[in-house]
């Protein structure tokens, strides 16, 4: 098992703060928030660690030394194209797999309790009301789609697992999306092309307790979460 986490982007909602300082590696409780999903990561047994980096990517180098399984995956093409082609960059490594964005903000190690046997999307329910993408099940509990609203509904929380199967999957699909029109298009993410797929693989969700997990989208969120811890 391995993690991949995303931190490419420029965190332009966070305006003059991450000019100089990227947003995954903002302090919570004195600790840059990447470095504690990589400890909580390793406490889990899951040492291999792929970062995707593109803005200020050499404020990741010191991860290398401090925590041996982080590998550095730099996009030099982080300010032209979208998390799809991001994405590509990680798939040699994509397979039983967490993929995480690297501005999910955990508060407890939520790796020691999940125990994944299938793809899963984590979920957790928002105390805002904005518009998020949210998973639609069946009765056996397998993601039937994905529909993008501001509903009151449990919605993906940026942290999502990946067994080989679906990841196989996944992979070959994945050209068809490396077109120009499709990675330039700043309305598409890599989680559209599971999307796409979403009828062929093998997912389900599990809901994450609120107070474990957090969005931290721009200022007002950052320190909304932490108020809310100090």
């Amino acid at each position: 098992m391995n993690a991949i986490i995303l931190a490419a982007g420029l965190g332009s909602r966070f305006k003059e703060w991450t000019k100089t300082k990227h947003k995954a590696l903002l302090p919570i409780n004195e600790v840059p928030n990447l470095e504690r999903t990589i400890q909580f990561l390793n406490e889990a047994k899951i040492y291999d660690i792929y970062i995707i980096t593109g803005h200020l990517a050499n404020q990741f180098e010191y991860l290398i030394e401090k925590f041996p399984g982080v590998k550095l995956i730099y996009n030099e093409m982080y300010k032209e194209y979208n998390s799809i082609y991001s994405f590509n960059l990680s798939l040699p490594y994509f397979g039983d797999s967490f993929v995480i964005d690297a501005d999910t903000v955990l508060l407890e190690n939520i790796f020691l309790k999940l125990k994944p046997n299938q793809s899963t999307y984590f979920t957790i329910n928002r105390t805002r009301q904005e518009k998020e993408w949210c998973p639609i099940i069946d009765a056996h509990q397998k993601v039937i789609d994905i529909m993008i609203t501001d509903e009151e509904r449990p919605s993906l929380s940026g942290i999502s697992y990946w067994e080989q199967k679906d990841s196989e999957v996944i992979k070959q699909f994945f050209p068809k999306y490396l077109k120009l029109e499709k990675i330039k298009n700043t309305s598409l993410y890599w989680d559209n092309i599971p999307l796409y797929l979403i009828k062929i693989l093998n997912v389900t969700v599990s809901q994450l307790e609120q107070s474990t997990v957090y969005e931290m989208d721009n200022q007002d969120d950052y320190l909304r979460i932490v108020k809310s811890i100090s």
